[in-house]
């Protein structure tokens, strides 16, 4: 069901305690673009997961280790009272206490969540929740820590549509106000 892979593009371990919060993010494209992407070491990105509308999970980066898929805290975020409400710094990179995960769209950001692919976010994000039960506490949007340059990230796809909510709802996991 997950097809696993191992990019250098991620720090080992998790210095900084466990993940607070599971990240959603759309690719702004389709699968094969971003498997190549985060296998290649020039890169300088990753996710711990990236899921295609047809609902097959890639896992490039194990959740005991970080991946390089959303820490530029831009003004305006809402990340920082999540990281407040969890007892962690909140100017500390969300890399370190996050797990993230990319959606497919094939480059149209309307393109509606399939359910196969709503499964497959879902089982990636219990398999996360599962290993940090106590500490994932919420589901959180791109553009909760990058408001100006993702503020469409994962964009109405999820959002519009219940998805998230529905995530979230099913996780147990909190959110932010959108």
């Amino acid at each position: 069901m997950i097809r696993r892979w191992r990019t250098t593009n991620c720090w080992v371990g998790r210095p900084f305690g466990p993940p607070i919060a599971f990240v959603l993010h759309t690719q702004a494209g389709g699968e094969s673009g971003t498997v190549a992407q985060f296998l290649s070491s020039s890169a300088q990105f990753s996710a711990h997961y990236a899921v295609d509308l047809e609902g097959t999970i890639e896992c490039f980066v194990d959740p005991g280790d970080r991946a390089w898929a959303n820490g530029i805290l831009e003004p305006g975020n809402s990340w920082t009272a999540i990281a407040a409400n969890c007892g962690v710094d909140p100017t500390l990179n969300p890399n370190q206490v996050t797990v993230s995960c990319e959606t497919e769209d094939l480059g149209d950001h309307h393109r509606t969540v399939s359910e196969r692919q709503f499964q497959a976010v879902l089982w990636a994000a219990r398999e996360a929740k599962r290993r940090y039960q106590h500490s994932l506490r919420y589901l959180v949007r791109h553009a909760d820590i990058s408001p100006q340059s993702r503020a469409n990230c994962p964009g109405d796809r999820w959002i519009a549509s219940g998805r998230f909510q529905a995530l979230a709802d099913a996780l147990g996991l909190k959110m932010v106000s959108t």
